[in-house]
């Protein structure tokens, strides 16, 4: 008799650990394993909401690029590639620190690596309160800064530096710490959520916090990625399964323009 318990208990505590190790792991659009080294298209999940992730440059010669959003779903935007930084393993899971990384070449020589960064995107952020002097919100993370210069008309907005996700990032530093997490926004449909956790890459501020990666949009209405209160469901899309464009689509096309034809091949991929 109790061999039989010891067996049933063996069987059933394998079959709980297996359900626990391959629960996290995150599938591709076609119910494939997200796998390292191959590049996927990030695409939002909800329809009529923009098209997929890509590298813009905010003025000409402008360095790092950004990540963007393409404004039309038709447009894939730009694969990317994911790497588990600690886990050496052929598929990415959920929860554990990942790098993301551009896979294109990059006209400002640097690295493909996301990381979050400061920048100043001439948004105008309308500000509610009416004292210039109420710095309440200056250590708040992701929040507009202040900007003390005043204009002459009545319409008084502040233009500052806001946080967003770009390229030229490192592989296992704070800056470039991503996760991806499972999202139920929509029952039935696999989606998921990205977000950046720079504690779990060594960072030294002791906050033991991830933040939400969706989109901000600047006064033009251009959508960037960046560290954000929302959510943003994406899926993940083979970027070798997709239909190709004999055109060149991307937001990123108006670089190539720049380079050689060699060069440009590798901007072109993406799709409609």
């Amino acid at each position: 008799m109790k061999i039989i318990f010891s067996i049933l208990f063996f069987i059933f505590t394998a079959t709980i650990t297996t359900t626990t190790a391959t629960t996290d792991i995150i599938y591709d659009s076609a119910g494939n394993k997200l796998l390292r080294g191959l590049p996927y298209y990030i695409l939002p999940l909800l329809r009529g909401t923009g098209g997929g992730l890509t590298l813009t440059q905010t003025t000409k010669n402008t360095c790092p690029l950004n990540v963007t959003q393409e404004p039309f779903e038709v447009n894939h935007g730009l694969p990317f590639i994911f790497t588990p930084i600690i886990l050496d393993e052929e598929f990415i899971r959920g929860s554990y620190p990942t790098s993301i990384e551009a896979d294109v070449q990059n006209p400002c020589h640097d690295s493909n690596i996301l990381k979050v960064s400061t920048a100043n995107l001439a948004k105008k952020y309308d500000r509610t309160d009416k004292d210039d002097d109420n710095d309440d919100d200056d250590d708040a993370m992701f929040k507009f800064g202040k900007d003390h210069k005043k204009k002459k008309d009545d319409d008084k907005k502040d233009v500052a530096p806001v946080s967003i996700v770009t390229a030229g990032g490192e592989f296992n530093k704070p800056e470039s710490c991503f996760q991806i997490v499972e999202d139920d926004m929509m029952p039935g449909l696999q989606s998921y959520q990205i977000q950046y956790c720079p504690f779990k890459c060594g960072s030294s501020s002791g906050v033991l916090t991830c933040y939400n990666v969706g989109i901000v949009s600047d006064s033009d209405d251009k959508k960037y990625l960046a560290p954000t209160d929302a959510i943003f469901p994406v899926v993940f899309t083979n970027s070798y399964g997709a239909v190709k464009s004999a055109k060149m689509s991307s937001t990123f096309g108006h670089l190539s323009a720049e380079l050689t034809s060699a060069k440009m091949t590798s901007f072109g991929r993406s799709a409609e």
